[in-house]
C-alpha cells in the first residue's frame, strides 16, 4: 500500500471535523512514543523555548553527572545516549540555535570533566565530532550568536 502525500493528506485534513481530528490525532498520539513526546512539546514547550533547553540541559548534565567513575565502555555509551537525546530534543525544537547551543553545553561537560579525553579514542572521537557538527551548524546560527560559539568552540577545542 502506497501512503499519500503530504499535499493529499492537508487537503483531507482541511475537511474533516474537529472532533475527528482530534480521534486521528489521539490515535496517531497511541502509535508511538515519539509522536506522543512531539505533540506534548508542541503543546506545552513551544512558547518556552529557553525553559525547555534549560530542561534539556539539565537532564544531560545529570546523565553525564556521573561518567567519571564507569569504565570507558559505559563512557561511551552515555556519551552516545547523550547525543541521542539531544539529536531528539532539536529534531522537536526545528531550531539550528537550540542544537547548537546544547552541543556546545554537551561538549562542556566533556571537557569539564575530563572524561577519558586522553586514555580512551572512542571517547575522544566523539567530543571531536560533536564539535565538527557544532561547526557545521555555525553558518545556519543566528548572527548574534555566532560569534559566541565560535569563542567556546576555539576554547573547547584546545584539548
Amino acid at each position: 500500500m502506497k501512503a499519500a502525500t503530504l499535499h493529499q493528506i492537508k487537503k483531507e485534513l482541511e475537511t474533516i471535523s474537529p472532533q475527528k481530528l482530534m480521534a486521528l490525532s489521539l490515535r496517531l498520539i497511541k502509535f508511538k512514543t515519539e509522536n506522543k513526546e512531539l505533540i506534548s512539546y508542541l503543546l506545552f514547550d513551544e512558547d518556552d523555548q529557553a525553559g525547555y533547553i534549560s530542561d534539556i540541559k539539565h537532564e544531560i548534565t545529570e546523565l553525564l553527572a556521573s561518567i567519571k567513575s564507569m569504565p570507558p565502555y559505559l563512557v561511551k555509551r552515555t556519551l552516545r545516549k547523550a547525543l541521542k537525546l539531544i539529536t531528539k530534543y532539536c529534531k522537536y525544537m526545528g531550531s539550528k540555535d537550540a542544537e547548537a547551543e546544547l552541543l556546545i553545553h554537551f561538549c562542556k561537560i566533556v571537557y569539564n570533566e575530563g572524561i577519558s579525553r586522553y586514555t580512551y579514542k572512542a571517547v575522544l572521537n566523539i567530543y571531536l565530532s560533536t564539535l565538527i557538527k557544532v561547526q557545521k551548524l555555525l553558518p545556519y546560527v543566528h548572527v548574534e550568536l555566532q560569534n559566541d560559539f565560535e569563542n567556546e568552540i576555539i576554547r573547547l577545542q584546545k584539548i
